[in-house]
């Protein structure tokens, strides 16, 4: 039977109020009848829209509840806000040193800090009256100064991440809808696509990802997805990529051409699967993940070539972090919570290792965010303090850890 955190995952999101919310379809199972239900399950669970707020009503302190100063790695956390279209600097001890927001907004998916302190956000505008899901054309990505000024705001269809990569370009997911036959003969696709943009947000160059993956169906086998209907008319969103992160490791790419410096790294929700895609070559690598990752987010590649990736676990009803050596196809160490069903979040989810050895996770849907040593030992927790009326929890989309030496250098008020 499917486990009963998955139930309450359902509900809680169906529960849950708010701005609008994307929805995740999955593939229609093959599975035999004893999987049919954990197929069903998941199903509802991916259809369901991203919850605001927590499912259920926590009576642990807010804030900072466990700081281990000697184990912790020392630095500052950004905490992106997922409906309150917020994103909070917080020190160790949970003081808020700065925060973004946008006016207007109803959702932002993610936030990057960069090097001179601008903050990238992609995000959403709140929908008129009578209006459903989240109109392509309200989607946006915008840019803010280290002061909180807004610097410019581009309307365009992307969602879930953006990054400055290595050649200074912006590179963010996006989607166009269209038809492919191969696919279905009558509903539209959202196709993902990789988006190249100048650093001001402008001129974009983007790339499919539905032909990347097509030309090389050995390498990254499609599984397919129901139509979802959220919003009004069915559509199918084939990917639901949530990551990216252009390689820029020139060690690793002398070592082996899957890390050169024209790929890319992007997770798939709706395909349980990572993959490396080159853009100048403008095809597939690699692709790992089916049968082994359910509903996966935030990947990210290692100092040694390992790929860390939150793996929420969808058909089990209990999330982990997991490490894959992509050379080999293995995983070479993971995390799961001593009782596992204790770490479940069927949405969002990110992990971080840091430099002494630690990882930071986002237990996004329960609004927590914690890290654990290298054998899973507790040594912060941080417990967001936001609440809706019904003392439900905000939810986080991610953590990211930065040095102190990075941000002291950034300039004082």
């Amino acid at each position: 039977m499917f486990h009963s955190a998955v139930v309450a995952a359902l509900a809680a999101a169906a529960a849950a109020g708010g701005c609008t919310r994307e929805a995740q379809p999955v593939a229609p199972s093959t599975a035999s009848a004893a999987e049919a239900d954990t197929s069903e399950a998941v199903d509802r669970l991916r259809s369901l829209p991203y919850a605001g707020f927590s499912g259920g009503r926590d009576d642990a302190q807010d804030g900072v509840v466990v700081h281990d100063e000697t184990r912790a790695y020392p630095g500052y956390n950004l905490v992106s806000v997922h409906d309150r279209c917020r994103a909070d600097l917080i020190d160790m001890h949970g003081r808020v040193l700065r925060s973004w927001r946008h006016d207007g907004s109803a959702s932002w998916s993610n936030v990057e800090l960069l090097d001179n302190g601008d903050l990238l956000a992609v995000g959403w505008d709140a929908n008129e009256a009578g209006e459903s899901g989240i109109a392509d054309q309200k989607r946006y990505l915008l840019r803010f100064a280290w002061d909180g000024t807004l610097l410019w705001k581009r309307p365009m269809a992307a969602h879930h991440d953006v990054e400055v990569t290595p050649r200074g370009e912006l590179l963010t997911l996006t989607f166009e809808r269209r038809r492919i036959p191969e696919i279905h003969s009558e509903i539209e696709v959202r196709d993902d696509r990789l988006t190249r943009l100048d650093p001001d947000g402008r001129n974009p160059r983007s790339m499919s990802l539905y032909d990347l993956v097509s030309r090389s169906p050995a390498v990254f086998p499609l599984q397919r997805v129901a139509p979802n209907t959220a919003g009004g008319e069915p559509w199918i969103d084939l990917f639901h990529g949530n990551s990216i992160e252009w390689m820029h490791r020139p060690a690793l790419a002398a070592r082996d051409p899957l890390y050169g410096p024209s790929n890319v790294l992007a997770c798939f929700r709706n395909q349980d699967r990572i993959a490396i895609f080159d853009l100048d070559r403008e095809r597939v690598l690699w692709a790992w993940g089916a049968g082994m990752l359910s509903g996966p987010h935030d990947a990210q590649v290692l100092d040694d070539g390992t790929v860390l990736v939150f793996d929420n676990g969808l058909a089990r009803g209990w999330s982990r972090v997991v490490q894959v050596d992509p050379l080999r196809g293995e995983i070479v160490w993971e995390y799961r919570a001593r009782d596992p069903r204790s770490l479940f979040t069927a949405s969002r989810g990110s992990a971080q290792r840091l430099p002494n050895g630690n990882t930071l996770i986002a237990n996004s849907d329960n609004g927590t965010a914690f890290e654990i040593t290298r054998d899973g030992e507790e040594v912060w927790r941080y417990n967001i303090p936001e609440r809706d009326e019904r003392g439900h929890r905000a939810t986080i989309v991610r953590v990211k850890r930065y040095e102190p030496a990075f941000v002291e250098a950034l300039p004082a008020d």
